[in-house]
């Protein structure tokens, strides 16, 4: 058996990959946590070689693109690479190799992919991947997608953008709805900072879909939109959402899935915290919180 390069995707859904992190700062070998939009954070990923045979000078390339269900190259911005040599049955955590700077204009709320090559690999991708190539990991082993944002509760409504795009030789036509509640396995949370945080039994969402960015308190907006996108064009849908204030270390999920004629294509994961507070009241002693 050939070589065969694995980055696990998420579970139950692709985009919720564990073996995508970030570590913010400038010290790559830091704990990992949620990006910091404007300064500096490193990228790792984890790649297995499930195969027979060794997969050396394997490279694993790492992007980021808006928030959305699908993503093609040339959507999605390259960021730089990591290399490693893989024998049979090994599993290896690699650095990208130029730091990530996240966009100011989404808060850091990116989305981000992964990408193995390596020689004798069972199913090689093609190299360079071509313009358009869509970024399908259930169908491509050796990508991942990490579509995972924190989100600080607030009982003021916040905006958050989704991107749809279609591809540059076909129209598009999805639905858009969200889904709430659910947990998420401990694995991804402690790529996170959030390790052995629980999910909140009585978290409170308002959450809505609108075309426009704006908030509407009370009526958010619509629980599911279908968005008719042409071909090689994009269209931003906008999340409305607030939280009541969340238990310390507890944390409420929301997901925004895209869809066409009922079969998921993608989606984002949203997981709304009290993460400054908890770490206010964790830099404070216990005379402070008591006050």
């Amino acid at each position: 058996m050939p070589a065969h390069l694995i980055i696990e995707d998420g579970q139950p859904w692709w985009w919720d990959s564990a073996d995508i992190w970030v570590v913010p700062g400038n010290d790559p070998m830091g704990p990992p946590g949620a990006p910091i939009a404007g300064t500096s954070n490193y990228l790792w990923g984890r790649v297995h070689n499930t195969g027979n045979s060794a997969s050396n000078g394997v490279r694993v390339d790492f992007y980021w693109g808006d928030p959305s269900g699908q993503i093609a190259v040339g959507a999605a911005t390259q960021i730089g690479s990591a290399f490693a040599d893989l024998p049979p049955g090994a599993t290896q955590e690699v650095l990208c190799l130029v730091p990530w700077v996240p966009v100011i204009v989404n808060g850091g709320h990116e989305c981000l992919l992964a990408v193995a090559h390596g020689p004798g690999d069972i199913n090689p991708l093609p190299d360079p991947l071509p313009n358009g190539f869509p970024f399908q990991p259930r169908q491509h082993e050796q990508i991942a997608q990490r579509n995972v944002t924190v989100v600080l509760a607030a009982r003021r409504a916040q905006l958050l953008t989704i991107a749809v795009a279609a591809l540059p030789r076909t129209d598009r036509k999805v639905a858009l709805h969200i889904e709430p509640g659910g947990e998420l396995p401990e694995r991804l949370l402690a790529t996170l900072g959030l390790e052995r945080w629980q999910p909140a039994r009585d978290a409170r969402l308002i959450a809505g879909l609108a075309r426009t960015p704006h908030c509407h308190g009370d009526a958010p907006g619509e629980q599911e939109l279908t968005l008719e996108v042409p071909r090689g064009q994009a269209q931003a849908v906008y999340l409305s959402l607030r939280a009541e204030a969340l238990p310390p270390r507890q944390y409420a999920l929301l997901r925004v899935l895209e869809s066409h004629e009922g079969k998921i294509l993608g989606g984002v994961t949203y997981i709304v915290t009290a993460l400054e507070k908890e770490q206010a009241q964790e830099q404070q002693g216990p005379e402070e919180q008591a006050s």
